[in-house]
């Protein structure tokens, strides 16, 4: 039997339309650079969101799962790590220094965590389905000239931070100033049970100290 070869001319592709552009390193849905609405940020509401956060984190963790656990479905938001409250701590500071403006790349977070880049890319994700992060992908022109006009590559991510209305409230009820009808139990009622009982603890080690006096534990000159 003799092999006879197919005529594939009929198959030639098609040209690429000049709207289109191909092979490109820019992911979806980027922006441009440029244009942002920095809010500046004081250090007295990063303190109240990274407070919001560290309880948010206990009120979510569930009873013998470790921090960070994963979603376990669609409508399930999963943990929040030490080190996604760990990022969140860097992003605060940057935010604080620098009037709000807030985009450091992935590249910088890890070298300034001393982790690799898919833990930045998880804690990043975590603090976002929990409401405390979201970001904006941007693209800067490289200045060269391409086939359909100036060429772009992806730059560093504009982030904002943010926290849900329920976790700020838990978080005012912490930093509000104490009033004399107030015990502590009441103002740490808003806090995870978990914090309660270190507090209860810190608190009940001051007393003995203060039982003591100020010279326990010293020696006496003969």
């Amino acid at each position: 039997m003799t092999a006879v070869p197919i005529d594939h001319s009929h198959r030639r592709r098609r040209p690429e339309p000049e709207t289109r552009r191909t092979h490109s390193p820019v992911r979806r849905n980027s922006q441009p650079a440029g244009g942002e609405n920095w809010r500046p940020l004081s250090w007295e509401e990063g303190r109240r969101i990274l407070l919001a956060l560290r309880i948010h984190a206990e009120k979510q963790r569930r009873k013998g799962e470790r921090t960070g656990t994963a979603p376990r479905d669609k409508t399930d938001a999963g943990g929040i790590s030490f080190g996604a409250i760990r990022l969140a701590e860097i992003l605060v500071g940057i935010a604080t220094k620098r009037g709000g403006r807030l985009e450091p790349s992935v590249k910088w977070l890890a070298k300034a965590l001393n982790v690799p880049l898919k833990s930045i890319h998880a804690w990043k994700a975590q603090l976002k389905r929990h409401g405390f992060l979201d970001w904006r992908r941007r693209w800067v022109a490289t200045g060269r000239q391409g086939a359909r006009g100036d060429q772009v590559q992806q730059t560093s991510n504009a982030y904002w931070l943010k926290a849900p209305l329920e976790a700020l409230q838990a978080a005012a009820k912490v930093l509000a100033p104490r009033k004399a009808e107030e015990d502590d139990e009441a103002r740490w009622s808003a806090m995870p049970a978990a914090m309660q009982a270190s507090l209860r603890a810190m608190k009940a080690s001051a007393a003995r100290r203060s039982e003591r006096g100020p010279q326990a534990g010293r020696r006496s000159d003969p």
